[in-house]
């Protein structure tokens, strides 16, 4: 059993992070149709944006969507005839609830589609946030299999490198334990040790944990993170991890959780875990 320390972080910083309010969901991902009745502000592209996407992707001027609203290159459309303006979002297509309408607040009718795979390319402020449902980071299981006998579901796209597993245990040794499992792979150069620091501001450190060599690259460690202890699954599930260091440094920004990423890892480790319960709980 893997020893862990659970304390306060008496730094400012981290602290001042603990105090923030947590942002409420606005990426429908799965279920477009959220959005539908809520008014949406278009954020400004940053410069990074700016240069690589020259401006806003899957807007439309036409309900068929064959020609970009304000087109200035394929998909493309001006920054300036979107940035900061305001709609209302009327409706979703009937047949494919991605393509969404929407409507001005001097009647212009423009569309726009959403990719569900691309959060970073989603250019909504939603005034209040989504109103999601009990099950909605459930959507983020989309890959594997899951029947009576068998369990192993990932979630991915949560966070750069992050993935949540739902599995029978990790070799066949353990097939009869039903576990939690966060995969973080962060830039380090280091071979032991983690610590992950939330956004309560506790911080959870495993200072004799290997490091893996990750595949994404040399500079880059995997850590895998099994949440099977009531101390863990409380932990993990009702608090946003804002940080992960290994070696107990920290290397880049990298080594930083977005508030969404955050939040989308913190609802799928709470769904996992109300999983395996309701799995157990039949199995009696």
């Amino acid at each position: 059993m893997k020893q862990f320390t659970l304390a306060l972080l008496l730094l400012f910083s981290v602290l001042a992070i603990a105090q923030e309010e947590k942002k409420p969901e606005i990426f429908p991902f799965k279920r477009p149709e959220l959005l539908v009745g809520k008014t949406v502000t278009i954020r400004p592209l940053t410069d990074e944006e700016i240069k690589t996407q020259k401006g806003y992707h899957n807007f439309y001027k036409d309900k068929y969507h064959r020609h970009s609203y304000h087109e200035i290159g394929f998909e493309t459309s001006d920054p300036k005839s979107l940035e900061n303006r305001v709609f209302k979002v009327v409706s979703t297509h009937p047949k494919y609830n991605n393509k969404l309408t929407l409507e001005a607040e001097d009647g212009e009718i423009i569309y726009y589609d959403v990719l569900e795979n691309y959060p970073k390319h989603y250019y909504f402020e939603v005034e209040g946030g989504l109103d999601v449902p009990n099950d909605f980071y459930c959507d983020y299981f989309d890959r594997g299999v899951e029947d009576e006998d068998l369990i192993y579901l990932t979630a991915d796209g949560l966070e750069d490198y992050a993935n949540v597993s739902l599995t029978n245990g990790g070799t066949f040794e353990t097939m009869e334990k039903d576990v939690v499992t966060l995969t973080m792979q962060v830039p380090s150069k280091e071979n032991m040790g983690l610590t992950v620091i939330f956004d309560n501001g506790a911080k959870l450190e495993l200072p004799n944990d290997p490091l893996i060599v990750s595949r994404k690259g040399k500079d880059r460690r995997a850590v895998i993170i099994e949440i099977e202890s009531d101390e863990y699954k409380k932990l993990f599930s009702e608090n946003r991890i804002v940080s992960v260091l290994l070696g107990g440094k920290k290397e880049s920004s990298e080594n930083d959780i977005s508030p969404e990423g955050g939040e989308r890892i913190r609802g799928v480790i709470a769904c996992g875990i109300a999983k395996l319960e309701a799995r157990e709980k039949s199995k009696k």
